[in-house]
């Protein structure tokens, strides 16, 4: 039985479009797959002990050469593996499979033996009436299919997925988007529905939500106030609905660079086409940003793609603009707790 990280190590080494593939490449996987890889003083050998095992199964060779390794500590490890060239490695036996008809298309590019046992999994699944279970978390399929939660997350990446011959819809799972950081904070309903009002940085996040709490205790709204992990909120967005009781307005406060102004945008499309609220600004937040934040600088960036960035923006597109041509950015942070506390009314009409 192949270990994972052998298996995950396999799984880059076949996604590779050249045969020879770096020992950089290969310790990224291996920390991608196990982040504890990246310290921990057992990393070199379970990875040279993970690479041997892909030699014995004939899936790459390491060099001839000496001076190819990586003999600074012990286990020394090449520098490069080489994989077999595509088709040779167990082809004829792949090419001799009659597979079900929802996996024809996977059997006739299965190039590696790892390839052959993706699909047997997958078939013995389908067998056994997987077609007709519920869709689940990619990770909890993953586990029940290959004994590894995280086998998917790299599986994805080989051609077996990026072909379509393979879906996730096949194997009746879905992946699941990182959830932001969200509190509820309790206070005055509404007239205009719960609000869910989301920071693009954690520091940010902290003081909207003191100021928050401040203002519901002495009569202010109720709403929830949520850290969006930064440029994982276009993917996170897809979980407002776990939200009790559910935002129908969602309202977004950020920096205004290029990447501040991206993120919430393509929130903004990914949220309304899943029929979701749309991703509106912090209106009095960003004007106060206008007003009093410090102008640093930064890269300069062409009117095009400033223009594109700040249509999000609306009203205030323009002067965003004009700062990101001109290599200018506004942190978000110039509004914190103290210029929250001078200027209430910028939180209590969000």
């Amino acid at each position: 039985m192949r270990s994972a990280l052998a298996q995950r190590l396999a799984d880059g080494v076949a996604a590779s479009s050249t045969q020879q593939v770096s020992l950089d490449v290969l310790y990224d996987a291996a920390v991608a797959f196990d982040r504890s890889l990246a310290s921990a003083p057992t990393a070199r050998a379970e990875i040279r002990g993970a690479l041997d095992e892909l030699v014995a199964a004939g899936l790459l060779t390491f060099p001839v050469s000496p001076a190819h390794f990586d003999v600074r500590e012990v286990p020394r490890l090449p520098l490069w593996v080489r994989r077999p060239p595509r088709g040779r490695t167990g082809r004829e036996g792949l090419s001799m499979r009659v597979w079900p008809a929802a996996l024809e298309a996977a059997g006739q590019i299965a190039t590696q033996t790892s390839d052959l046992d993706v699909l047997e999994a997958v078939s013995a699944f389908l067998r056994s009436g997987g077609a007709q279970r519920p869709s689940v978390p990619a990770r909890e399929r993953s586990l029940q299919l290959f004994g590894d939660e995280k086998r998917l997350d790299s599986l994805t990446r080989t051609r077996l997925f990026t072909s379509g011959a393979l879906t996730l819809d096949l194997l009746r799972c879905h992946p699941v988007p990182i959830p932001f950081v969200s509190q509820w904070v309790e206070g005055q309903p509404d007239p205009r529905g719960v609000a869910l009002l989301i920071a693009e940085n954690h520091h940010t996040y902290t003081s909207l939500l003191e100021i928050t709490r401040s203002q519901a205790a002495q009569g202010g709204p109720q709403r929830h106030v949520g850290y969006g992990t930064g440029s994982q909120f276009p993917s996170a967005v897809l979980t407002v609905p776990l939200l009790k009781p559910r935002p129908k307005r969602i309202v977004y406060f950020g920096d205004v660079d290029l990447k501040g102004l991206q993120i919430p945008a393509s929130a903004d499309r990914t949220a309304q086409q899943a029929n979701l609220p749309p991703v509106t600004p912090a209106w009095p937040l960003y004007e106060l940003l206008f007003d009093v934040a410090p102008r640093r600088s930064t890269t300069e960036i062409p009117a095009d793609s400033a223009a594109d960035a700040a249509r999000w923006l609306g009203p205030l597109a323009s002067s965003a603009r004009e700062l990101l041509i001109t290599g200018l950015r506004l942190p978000q942070e110039a509004v914190g707790h103290e210029r929250l506390t001078d200027h209430p009314n910028a939180l209590l009409n969000i």
